[in-house]
This record gives structure tokens, C-alpha cells and sequence, in this order.
């Protein structure tokens, strides 16, 4: 997948490590070569997964004081790719992601916390998707080295909740109604 050049801040990492108004917390730049929003689920018994390839943000995050992080995301849906043609003319449209109707997503956290295990976090935050907007848990693990950042995390999405698919596919019959997020960022502290 390829990202665009800015600064991105991944939805898992911006799930996970958030962004702090406090001057406690570092500013961390996403290193887009090494980051990824990917989704997955099923058509017709059928596996399928896709990516983002656009998608910025920020991210500021102290692993010591995870209360005081503040992280924003904004998804392009257009740059939403399966490799799969059909798949791919299909997400673009009105009872999908409706793109012609709202371009982005947007997730922003609303608190951040320590996990069950030394690494483990968890953000709690609002995605905002085709103007309906729900709340998302994202549990991520954050390993630091350094300056260096690597954060994987899943959030579980209902598709149901953003009124995708809801004309042709609202009991799940073809598309699966669970949408598994996951992310992985690579961030460097600035």
C-alpha cells in the first residue's frame, strides 16, 4: 500500500496513542512507507481484504502518561483498494462508502489507556464515516525504541453503523456485517 508523503498518523496508532494538548506528550511523525490501514471481511462465503493508500494525521503520545494523548485521522475513501475490479467499483458507490458524498473519514480519540500487559493500550475514540458518526475501541500494542515507535492494532467496525451497504445488504447476507480495521504504524518522535 502507499501512503501519501505527509505526515500520517495511523488509525490503529492514532487509535492506540491518540494526540495530548499537554507538553508532556511527543509529537510522532508516520513513516508511510512502513504504515497501514487495511479492512477484510467476506462476500459470498469469499474472503476479501483491501487497504487504504491515503490517510494523514497527527500523533501525540507519551507511553508514561497515555491519559494525555491526542490523536486524529482522516481516511481518503477513494484510496480504498481490494485488488479485486469489481470490489473496487463497487466500495466507491452511494450504498457503500458513497464517495461522491463524503470524501473522508475521521477518527479522533476521546481517551487512551494502558492495557492488561506491559506495551498494551487501548484507544477509545469517535470514526465519523458517510456523516454517521459511532464509537470505535482500538486495543493496539506500541513497542518504542529509541525514537523509533511500531504500533499494531484491530478495531472491530459494523458496517451497519455508517449505513453501508444498509439499501442492498443490511442483513449480511452477501457482505459480511463485522469489518475488521487493522493498523500498523511506524512512527518516528520528532
Amino acid at each position: 500500500m502507499r501512503l501519501s508523503a505527509r505526515p500520517l498518523a495511523a488509525l490503529v496508532f492514532a487509535s492506540v496513542c491518540g494526540w495530548a494538548s499537554s507538553s508532556l506528550a511527543a509529537t510522532w511523525l508516520i513513516d508511510p512507507g512502513r504504515s497501514e490501514i487495511a479492512f477484510s471481511g467476506t462476500h459470498s462465503g469469499r474472503a476479501f481484504k483491501g487497504v487504504f493508500q491515503k490517510w494523514t494525521g497527527t500523533i501525540d503520545f507519551d507511553p508514561d502518561i497515555p491519559e494525555t494523548a491526542k490523536i486524529e485521522i482522516v481516511v481518503d475513501l477513494a484510496s480504498a483498494k481490494t485488488g479485486d475490479a469489481t470490489y473496487d467499483r463497487t466500495l466507491p458507490q452511494k450504498d457503500w462508502l458513497d464517495t461522491a458524498a463524503s470524501a473522508k473519514a475521521t477518527f479522533t480519540t476521546s481517551a487512551v489507556r494502558r492495557g492488561e500487559a506491559p506495551g498494551q493500550y487501548v484507544a477509545d475514540g469517535s470514526l465519523t464515516l458517510r456523516g454517521k458518526a459511532a464509537a470505535v475501541t482500538l486495543p493496539f500494542t506500541l513497542t518504542i525504541d529509541g525514537d523509533k515507535a511500531e504500533m499494531s492494532g484491530r478495531a472491530q467496525l459494523r458496517r451497519l453503523d455508517f449505513g453501508i451497504g444498509q439499501s442492498s445488504d443490511a442483513g449480511g447476507s452477501w457482505v459480511s456485517v463485522d469489518i475488521p480495521v487493522e493498523v500498523k504504524v511506524s512512527a518516528t518522535k520528532q
